[in-house]
């Protein structure tokens, strides 16, 4: 009989079990008590509100995973770009970066109406409130790992005769993709709630249009079908960001499961 990896038991069967004994303990609980369906109704009815809404649901969510796709690209170019502007040009560091933390003390949310005002209530709020999100830990990631770029392998570039634009290439750009992509699977998990708080304050399709439509009808069922479907797209976009970063670092060493160990025995 096969015997499954015991990387696929911790990281695929686990989870599983756990997910399906909350299911059953939240189900069981709910007839038990006999809790209103108004306050809290039982998965199984969540279930039913999701093909209730399958013919709905798919249009918002591809608004809000565009809303996240697109801020998440433009907030992962600014924050890079200017990442290596202030480590190329110090000075212009010292005078950007205090202002950048700065903007930090103000949550993106209250920006919301401002970008509405000044932008519309179409797509650009939406992405740009994203990109804000985005933009701040990719910053402070590709700036972390630049300047702390390994001083022998500066030296070493140097002393083959290299100069400062060699030594950004080689060393201090693949340092910054490194940081960029830590920094992109930080803000990934933010981006599609990003989308949904925009959607809240000025939104005609998406996720959260949906949540709200579901709140003001006292459809809680749906408003979980709303959450779940949230969980999901970001759950979906973290692990295509960590596929990207595979794919853009590819000299990282991988991290790998335990050796298996094969035993036979005696003859």
């Amino acid at each position: 009989m096969a015997v499954l990896a015991p990387g696929v038991t911790r990281r695929v069967l686990l989870p599983t079990t756990s997910v399906l004994g909350l299911l059953l303990v939240w189900e069981a609980a709910v007839r038990v008590l006999d809790v209103a369906p108004f306050v809290l109704p039982a998965p199984s009815r969540v279930a039913q509100a999701a093909v209730r809404t399958a013919g709905v649901l798919p249009a918002h969510v591809v608004t809000t995973l565009t809303e996240a796709v697109l801020g998440l690209v433009l907030g992962a170019v600014a924050g890079t770009l200017l990442a290596l502007g202030v480590v190329l040009w110090p000075r212009a560091g010292d005078a950007l970066e205090p202002l950048v933390l700065l903007t930090q003390t103000v949550p993106t949310v209250v920006l919301a109406p401002l970008l509405i005002l000044w932008t519309g209530f179409g797509l650009v709020p939406k992405v740009l409130l994203v990109a804000l999100t985005v933009f701040f830990p990719v910053f402070i990631s590709a700036t972390s790992a630049m300047r702390s770029a390994d001083t022998d392998l500066l030296d070493v570039v140097a002393g083959l005769g290299g100069r400062a634009r060699d030594q950004l290439v080689v060393v201090r750009l693949p340092g910054a993709v490194t940081g960029a992509m830590a920094g992109l699977r930080v803000a990934a998990t933010y981006t599609v709630g990003a989308a949904v708080v925009a959607e809240y304050l000025a939104g005609q399709s998406g996720l959260g249009v949906f949540i709200q439509r579901s709140r003001k009808a006292y459809a809680v069922d749906q408003i979980l079908v709303g959450v779940i479907a949230v969980a999901l797209l970001t759950a979906v976009l973290v692990g295509a960001v960590v596929l990207l970063e595979r794919a853009a670092t590819p000299w990282r060493p991988r991290a790998r499961g335990p050796a298996r160990v094969r035993s036979r025995a005696p003859s």
